[in-house]
């Protein structure tokens, strides 16, 4: 003879699945997660926009120099270094991100520019003079300022 209390404790031995509560606790620690790395993830993708804009800006300022050498000046239009092949379009091209412009030049130096595009929470300029010092950082309210790492 089978006793009644034997049967019941094999099937809950066996039983598959999960229960909602147990599903409801996951997705809440997967939850927590996520919104913790959120922010992280932000500002990582904007750290390598600014490394990205740095790196354009060294672009700039190796075509300006490049344009000195021939001409004995510096120049304003970026279209006319593209032109010269001596940068690449799509830095002129893209603005997504930053929008690129030579700020001021003259016979013995310059300025070139990147400026963030309209975002809702970073904002700032970078720069790049003649002697290829770049200056400048991205700003966000309550976060670090960002500025590119690319030298």
């Amino acid at each position: 003879m089978v006793k009644l209390g034997a049967i019941m404790t094999d099937k809950r031995a066996t039983r598959r699945g999960t229960t909602l509560m147990e599903v409801a606790v996951v997705s809440t620690i997967i939850g927590i997660l996520a919104a913790m790395s959120a922010p992280s993830f932000q500002r990582a993708m904007e750290q390598s926009r600014a490394d990205l804009a740095g790196a354009n800006l060294r672009a700039i300022w190796s075509a300006e120099r490049l344009y000195w050498l021939e001409y004995r000046t510096y120049t304003t239009d970026l279209s006319l270094l593209q032109s010269l092949g001596l940068i690449d379009t799509s830095i002129i091209s893209s603005q997504a991100f930053y929008v690129y412009q030579v700020s001021s030049s003259g016979a013995n130096n310059f300025t070139a520019t990147a400026t963030r595009a309209l975002n809702a929470r970073w904002n700032g300029t970078l720069s790049i003079d003649d002697t290829g010092l770049t200056s400048g950082e991205l700003t966000s309210t309550g976060d670090l300022p960002i500025a590119p790492n690319y030298q």
